[in-house]
């Protein structure tokens, strides 16, 4: 079992729900989810204080050592029976006198005692040990990522540095103005500055299509241009310097990544497939699965939010749908089941995560059921569950979770690293195989 299976198997054994042992523990419920769903490991003091509620060591948590109860250091009535009976076998004859056979007794009443003490200190130690241990995996983490983040470090500085050396230009600048959320589109100012200024020479700046948007005005040695680009996931920004002997040079100057998906609200999607079981091939679900999304208030200075128009959340294997799950109802917002959400029960879901009562913490988490059906998987097959959003200007934007895979074994399933950013619904497709946007 992962330590997510043996933190659940013990929170049912007590009958806790993952909010009352989140309260026990003064975490989430989002906390106990995800430690459950293995998402993330609880941190050093929280393990400490499962294990002391759950009775076990914290061995047994992290699947270090089995499960085994500490002995309390005391004898039971049965245990100081044996002990008698054995040193009744081993005592000396009834020519022993009967304060040498107590003598005899009590001797062996400690010597047990003795050692129920010298294995309950082994049995802490053990413990410490293996609090050790994770403390050591820790730092070992932190050592990796401290590495890693100095080679990524080299790496920026290595290609900037080739990056200034075969730059054309000796300044520039682009800043995003303004999107234009019915136009579909955004507006850019930039300006760049030659290293080989020549009289006469031109400039025009490029959107990310690689089309000529902008002929540049020029002030001195100084090119500008405002550009209007469509909303696309990535958008690049190039000037192209044109010198009346012919020759060109040619630059690109920035780029801006996920300007498409922030138009949408900040959604996340949760869905814990890691070590389901599959038969023959094939992945049954039972009508349990939950996919749950999460949503909170835009962060300041972020761009402007589109309104929705519909809120569906679905099953995908390789992009392609395999059903679409169930929002459950809720009062004075969601009257009946549905598998698509308008953009007025969105609103009015938004409301109450906003009002600071029982919202906020009642309605930022959203459930949403898989119906039972069979998935046939192979190797190499992408399982991921996804929400779609659609606004009223015919939009659409996927917001896609962890996605999972067949392990070696072909047994069960394994998560998968693969970049899960692109809000793009390009390749996204419904079970007719037309495209999500349609």
């Amino acid at each position: 079992m992962t330590t997510g299976q043996r933190i659940a198997q013990k929170r049912k054994e007590l009958g806790l729900s993952q909010e009352a042992l989140g309260e026990k523990l003064s975490v989430s419920r989002q906390s106990i989810y995800k430690w459950e769903s293995d998402s993330a490991l609880p941190e050093i003091e929280k393990l400490v204080v499962l294990s002391r509620l759950f009775g076990v060591s914290v061995g047994w948590l992290l699947g270090a050592e089995e499960e085994s109860a500490p002995g309390s250091g005391e004898l039971t009535g049965e245990q100081l029976k044996l002990v008698e009976e054995i040193a009744a076998r081993y005592a000396p004859r009834p020519w022993l006198s009967p304060r040498r056979i107590a003598v005899v007794k009590v001797s062996a009443v400690v010597a047990a005692l003795c050692l129920c003490g010298v294995l309950w200190g082994f049995y802490r130690r053990l413990e410490d040990l293996t609090r050790n241990y994770t403390y050591l995996q820790t730092t070992i983490a932190q050592v990796q990522d401290g590495v890693n983040g100095q080679i990524e470090g080299v790496s920026d500085r290595v290609e900037t540095l080739l990056r200034e050396q075969n730059a054309v230009t000796a300044d520039y600048g682009v800043s995003l103005e303004s999107v234009n959320l019915a136009g579909s589109n955004a507006r850019f100012h930039a300006y760049a500055v030659p290293k080989r200024f020549v009289e006469g020479m031109t400039a025009v700046f490029y959107d990310y299509q690689g089309r000529p948007r902008q002929n540049a005005r020029q002030f001195g040695q100084r090119f500008e241009a405002d550009l209007v680009c469509g909303l696309a996931e990535e958008i690049t920004i190039s000037v192209d310097f044109a010198y009346p002997d012919g020759t060109r040079q040619t630059q690109v100057l920035e780029r801006f990544a996920g300007l498409y998906g922030q138009i949408f609200p900040e959604v996340e999607i949760q869905c814990n497939f890691l070590g389901k079981k599959l038969e023959d091939g094939v992945l049954a679900l039972s009508g349990e699965e939950r996919i749950v999304i999460d949503w909170a208030r835009p962060p300041e200075g972020s761009l402007p939010k589109a309104e929705l128009k519909s809120v569906q959340v679905g099953l995908f294997k390789d992009k392609k749908l395999i059903d679409w799950a169930v929002f459950g109802s809720i009062p004075g917002v969601i009257e009946e089941e549905t598998t698509i959400l308008t953009g007025e029960q969105w609103k009015n879901l938004d409301i109450l995560r906003q009002s600071g009562e029982n919202g906020t913490k009642s309605y930022q988490l959203l459930d949403a059921a898989l119906p039972p059906r069979k998935v046939p998987l192979e190797t190499g097959d992408v399982l991921q569950a996804a929400v779609v959003l659609r606004d009223v200007y015919g939009r659409t934007a996927i917001r896609s979770g962890v996605a999972f895979g067949l392990d070696e074994g072909w047994k069960e399933l394994t998560s998968l690293d693969l970049d899960t950013s692109d809000a793009y619904p390009g390749g996204w497709m419904l079970q007719d195989g037309s495209s999500i946007c349609s």
